[in-house]
C-alpha cells in the first residue's frame, strides 16, 4: 500500500486531482467529507456554539455549514479553534479506514485529501504529498466566481490559509502547478500520477 497527500491552499484544485486519482484506480479517503459527518455529532456541536456562537446552528439545531467557514477563515485564531475541536477525531477516522486497508492487504495507492495536512502529524506517515499550487490571484477568481464569496471574504480566507503553507515543507513531495487551465492541470497531474505510481512498485518490490 501507498499512502498518497494531497494538499494545497483554499481553491487550489487539490480536490479535482484527488477525483482524477480516483478515476485512476487509488483509494480515495477525503478528510472534508469526515469532517461533514463529524459536524452531525452533538458533543462536537456543542464545542463549536461554545466558541464560535449559536448563529452557527440552523433551526433544526443543524451546523450551517457557509456560516462555520465564515467564522472559522475570519482569522488563524478561528480555524486554530476547528482545528482543536474537530483535527483530532477526523485524523482518528483517516487512521482507522488506513489500518482497515492494511488488514485487508490492500494493494494499492491510498490518496488522502486534507487541506490541513500542514497542522496534522498524520503527514509524517505519507509515502509522498502531493502539493497543489495555484496563483493567488487565481483562487480569489474561483472563490468569488464558483463560490459566490465577496472578494473581501475570499481575501480574508486567502491570507489565513496561506499562514498554514509557509514552512510547510514535507520529507518527499511533488508540486503540481495549477494555472487554471484544466487541461493543463489534468497533464501535470497524471505526469505526477506516473511518478506516483512508480515509486508505489519499487516500495512494493521491496
Amino acid at each position: 500500500m501507498y499512502l498518497v497527500g494531497i494538499t494545497g491552499q483554499i481553491a487550489s484544485g487539490k480536490t479535482s486531482v484527488a477525483r482524477m486519482y480516483k478515476e485512476m484506480g487509488a483509494f480515495l479517503i477525503d478528510a472534508d467529507k469526515i469532517g461533514h459527518e463529524l459536524l452531525k455529532d452533538s458533543e462536537i456541536k456543542k464545542q463549536l456554539v461554545m466558541e464560535l456562537g449559536e448563529e452557527i446552528l440552523d433551526d433544526d439545531n443543524e451546523v450551517i455549514r457557509d456560516e462555520l467557514g465564515a467564522k472559522v477563515f475570519c482569522s488563524s485564531d478561528s480555524l486554530e479553534v476547528i482545528n482543536r475541536i474537530m483535527s483530532k477525531r477526523i485524523v482518528s477516522e483517516i487512521r482507522e479506514v488506513i489500518a482497515e486497508l492494511q488488514e485487508n492487504r490492500f494493494p494499492g495507492i491510498v490518496v488522502i485529501d486534507a487541506a490541513l495536512f500542514p497542522k496534522w502529524d498524520i503527514v509524517k506517515a505519507m509515502d509522498i504529498v502531493i502539493l497543489i499550487e495555484a496563483p493567488k490571484w487565481q483562487r480569489l477568481n474561483r472563490l468569488v466566481r464558483q463560490r459566490g464569496l465577496t472578494p473581501e471574504d475570499s481575501n480574508r480566507r486567502i491570507d489565513v490559509q496561506e499562514e498554514l503553507f509557509k514552512e510547510f515543507y514535507p520529507r518527499q513531495t511533488i508540486v503540481v502547478n495549477n494555472n487554471g487551465d484544466f487541461v493543463g492541470l489534468r497533464v501535470h497531474a497524471m505526469s505526477a500520477w506516473l511518478e506516483i505510481k512508480d515509486k508505489a512498485k519499487e516500495k512494493a518490490s521491496r
